[in-house]
């Protein structure tokens, strides 16, 4: 007889399981629904297929709906017997975290992928594009192998296909014998949480936007399919236009909201440290501007059409390739933020959807490569779309050796057997920083100057004219920038000007061609933002300021891989005891103690002081708080985590991380407390400080008749006045008496009442102070300069894509 488990809640997970299945088999029907319509689109008779494709279709997203719906029911509602929100969620979490654990792992992230795109793709349903017949079955093609991702077909416990979100907790560690017992979920109180790094407000906002650019991609694709199935090249260019322009706007605006969320979560020390998985988010959107800039070419001259549709499905072919990459475990060692847990599974599966993608895009260009429309000649070289092409493959040759040197963890194994050579990149922020440079330069150079040519033929006098004034502005402008922030080396001087003069150029061309009508302004103002994020990347990461200069000449074990990078970290960290000052930069820096907050894991909040000191009359002009913190890995996976806090400036972010603390986790039966007898006004001289006791406060938390509650006062003074109060509790019901502690962590001192003598009128305390040399953070910190000048282009980066957009779409 089979086992009866008491306290489960089955149907939300029955709900879920048969809303993939139907999702699934609903994409299926709508495709075949779908290819069916085009076989009798020259057919007088008015097909029924058509109707049964769409409305298939709204069962699928409605299906898709149904499994977000139920997944996210069971987290909310804590159902721990179902292993997703066991593993990514607990008790503790805010509101704004629980949606942040729907998408940490692997199923919840192909769900938001798959609810984007399909949400997307009632707009084709409800459209009237003659290619949209064909697109659809390109989306229901690539929603049904979404669905293969969760579905969870398990032949065994090593084979499968796809990982069900749905998966109850005893059946995924059924080995362990709690799990056959009856009433197992007694034993299961709370979950395994949500990793700390994840728990940012950015993460809650962050995902979304980013698959909704991921999604968005899907429709440059499917059209590009659809045209060169249909042999129609003039249908897609309108849609495919304002797909690509919504792609570069939301995609682009997810991955700086990712750095966003690296510069509040990670420590390395930046908004982007060209970390395997932020390049496989940035190749797409990079490939996809660069089939936007050629799209327009065609649209404007007839030119550039095979070089558009290969741009527009490498950009798609990418996003899968970008997700095997992180999903897979391949970036496990060379990435911080890769997911490794479930990835085996997933490895010949998303081989298997490339595959297939691949297999599509290839058939499609190879069929319908000779027939595709062809302008004789080639481009005049003063025109706008010989240079928009130059950029354009600038661009799309930058992606290339980004998306090459990201995959080394793929190939270089290949070229070890080969060459019996190790190919590994030790500092990736320098490599692609050296690499990339160039490209934004010419870049850069590019997108101001073409704003002044027109398409076919430009009469070239005028602009270079234009071009050469505004140019020597910019060196001026360069010059003064070099002088008053030190910008050293020749390729740092050029980005500069670089910068600079795509930011005078486009800012002029804006206000002297467009007259400021922001209607037509979209691509201009993408442009400006181009030049100011160039300008801020320069300030607040090639002039980025460590303060905290250790000159002990000590070297310590940070444990990375070589002796110069642990010395150089030993240079940029300082260890500071708990109130302790330490000059660094402008300010004295002081380490006031720590809190603990319970969470899974707990997390150790550190109070960081910082005053600026005038250096003319020593005076504290400015005193701010800042609140780093740290999490240690229970399970003793991965360690201590550190989450930065900063201090926010018009023209600065002062931004601190915890490197390495006192023992965080050590408990409190490992204190030694020393008593103390005291009345009313007596004082306790301790280190660095004294307290005095300011007596009793009795009857504060009446619990009945034969209840009472006390509460002892402790005043707790240093050299500079009163820091604060410990007030422990004292409480008696019937027989029993309870101790409550209480801290004060800015002196250290934990405080509790051992005894309360009526007679006498003393009050017996046991006081614990924690050592300054036992309590200690280990602390880094940086001033970015103009930071807010980078979020500021991203805002600019996309309502000029926004902009476009709302033309293009009238």
């Amino acid at each position: 007889m089979p086992t009866s488990f008491q306290g489960e809640h089955l149907l939300p997970g029955y709900l879920g399981q048969f809303f993939i299945l139907l999702s699934f088999v609903s994409a299926l029907l709508s495709l075949y629904a779908y290819f069916k319509t085009i076989k009798q689109e020259n057919s007088l008779e008015k097909t029924p297929y058509l109707k049964l494709a769409k409305s298939s279709y709204f069962i699928h997203v409605l299906s898709i709906i149904g499994i977000f719906s139920s997944l996210f029911y069971i987290i909310f509602s804590h159902y721990f017997e179902y292993h997703y929100a066991w593993r990514h969620s607990s008790m503790n979490l805010p509101m704004k975290y629980i949606f942040s654990s729907f998408w940490e792992g692997s199923e919840g992230s192909f769900l938001l992928w798959m609810l984007w795109q399909g949400i997307l793709g009632l707009v084709v349903v409800m459209g009237s594009n003659p290619l949209n017949t064909r697109v659809m079955v390109v989306v229901n093609l690539v929603q049904a192998m979404l669905a293969t991702m969760v579905i969870g077909f398990y032949f065994s416990t090593s084979a499968h296909i796809g990982s069900n979100p749905f998966k109850l907790l005893r059946h995924e560690m059924a080995h362990l014998p709690v799990f056959s017992m009856p009433d197992y979920l007694s034993k299961v109180a709370d979950g395994n949480g949500l990793n700390p790094l994840l728990q940012n407000y950015w993460m809650t906002i962050h995902p979304p936007i980013l698959f909704s650019g991921f999604a968005l991609t899907l429709f440059p694709f499917a059209y590009s399919i659809a045209a060169l199935w249909k042999n129609d090249y003039k249908s897609f260019i309108k849609p495919t236009l304002r797909w690509s322009l919504a792609t570069g706007a939301f995609l682009g605006l997810g991955i700086m909201l990712g750095g966003a969320w690296a510069y509040e979560s990670l420590t390395f020390g930046g908004y982007w440290a060209w970390d395997p998985v932020e390049n496989a988010s940035l190749v797409p959107w990079i490939i996809m501007v660069s089939g936007l800039h050629t799209l327009l070419i065609y649209k404007s001259t007839g030119r550039s059409l095979k070089v558009t549709l290969i741009f527009t499905i490498l950009s798609y072919l990418f996003v899968w390739y970008s997700t095997f990459l992180t999903r897979t475990g391949v970036l496990g060692e060379t990435s911080v933020h890769a997911f490794t847990d479930a990835g085996k599974s997933l490895y010949y599966h998303l081989i298997i959807v490339m595959a297939v993608l691949i297999g599509i895009s290839l058939w499609a260009l190879i069929s319908k490569w000779r027939k595709m429309p062809k302008i004789a000649g080639e481009e005049e070289i003063n025109s706008r779309e010989f240079w928009m092409l130059i950029g354009a493959f600038v661009l799309f040759f930058s992606a290339f050796l980004i998306i090459f040197y990201t995959s080394v963890p793929i190939w270089a194994t290949a070229w070890k057997l080969l060459s019996n050579n190790e190919i590994s990149i030790e500092d990736p922020v320098s490599f692609y920083n050296k690499q990339q440079v160039w490209f934004a330069i010419l870049i850069s150079i590019l997108s101001a100057s073409i704003l002044f040519l027109k398409y076919k033929k430009t009469n070239i006098k005028k602009p270079l004219l234009q071009l050469l004034v505004l140019g020597v502005i910019s060196a001026l402008l360069t010059v003064l920038l070099v002088k008053v922030q030190q910008v050293n080396g020749y390729a740092l001087v050029v980005f500069s000007f670089s910068s600079i003069f795509a930011l005078v150029t486009s800012f002029y061309y804006l206000l002297s061609y467009q007259k400021f009508n922001l209607k037509k302004a979209g691509g201009t103002i993408t442009h400006i933002s181009f030049g100011l994020m160039m300008l801020a990347i320069l300030f607040s990461s090639y002039k980025k300021e460590i303060i905290s200069i250790n000159n002990k000449g000590q070297v310590v074990d940070f444990g990375l891989k070589t002796y110069q990078e642990n010395l150089q970290e030993s240079r940029e960290n300082v260890l500071l005891f708990r109130n302790t000052a330490y000059p660094m930069g402008d300010y004295l820096v002081t380490y006031l103690g720590d809190s603990v907050v319970d969470n899974k894991p707990p997390i150790n909040f550190f109070k960081i002081r910082f005053e600026k000191v005038d250096p003319s009359n020593n005076q504290i002009t400015e005193t701010f708080y800042l609140y780093p913190n740290v999490f240690v890995d229970e399970e003793g996976k991965g360690g201590m985590g550190s989450n930065p806090d900063y201090k926010h400036y018009l023209s600065k972010d002062v931004f601190t991380y915890i490197s390495s603390t006192s023992d965080p986790k050590k408990k409190k039966d490992e204190v030694s407390f020393r008593p103390f007898v005291l009345k009313k006004t007596d004082t306790v001289f301790l280190s660095n400080g004294f307290v005095v006791f300011d007596g009793l406060q009795s009857n504060v938390n009446e619990k009945g008749a034969d209840a009472i509650e006390a509460k002892g006062v402790l005043s707790v003074y240093d050299i500079k006045g009163k820091l604060g109060e410990v007030a422990p509790i004292y409480r008696i019901e019937g027989d029993k008496v309870f101790t409550v502690n209480d801290t004060l962590n800015s002196f250290g001192i934990i405080a509790n009442i051992s005894k309360i003598d009526p007679t006498t009128e003393s009050v017996e305390f046991n006081i614990y102070q924690k050592g300054q040399l036992d309590d200690f953070v280990v602390l880094k910190v940086a001033v970015y300069p103009f930071i807010g000048l980078l979020w500021l282009s991203v805002v600019l980066m996309f309502i000029g894509f926004g902009l476009s957009w709302y033309q293009r779409r009238k």
